[in-house]
């Protein structure tokens, strides 16, 4: 009978044990933003920023904006973990949601007026203030657009 209630202890530990691991952990209300923009020279069309270990190459954007080269891009992150990217001379921001191995194009936006001359993106509280030092333009941006 102590082999019976060893036995039948053994299977429910093991059955417990066996439900905790098929559970799946969701940790919420997270914050992706970057406090500050990274501003990120461009070397044979790839950018590479160390301080939030991303690179990738532009070649895309640029061929987008009908441009065959930048020196520099910006680029930030918003809170709810969308990448906003610039660069002088565009007249676009495009955001860009995070996949598998890659970024895909959530919205490209259009800016106003003539291209960007010194753009420069600013975080703030649920949005991408956008601004453009040489005009003093600004335009307050999430990833569905300008708001």
């Amino acid at each position: 009978m102590a082999k019976s209630k060893l036995l039948t202890l053994s299977m429910c530990v093991a059955f417990l044990f066996s439900a905790a691991a098929c559970s799946s952990l969701e940790i919420s209300n997270v914050d992706y933003s970057q406090p500050v923009e990274s501003v990120l020279t461009v070397e044979n069309n790839e950018v590479h920023d160390k301080r939030y270990a991303i690179k990738f190459n532009i070649s895309p954007v640029l061929d987008e904006e009908g441009i065959s080269s930048v020196d520099e891009i910006r680029l930030i992150r918003s809170n709810r973990g969308y990448y906003f990217l610039t660069a002088s001379g565009f007249n676009h921001v495009y955001v860009l949601e995070v996949t598998s191995g890659g970024l895909d194009e959530k919205n490209i936006i259009r800016i106003p007026g003539d291209a960007l001359q010194q753009p420069a993106f600013n975080q703030r509280d649920g949005f991408i203030e956008l601004v453009d030092l040489a005009t003093g333009d600004t335009h307050n941006l999430d990833h569905n657009g300008r708001r």
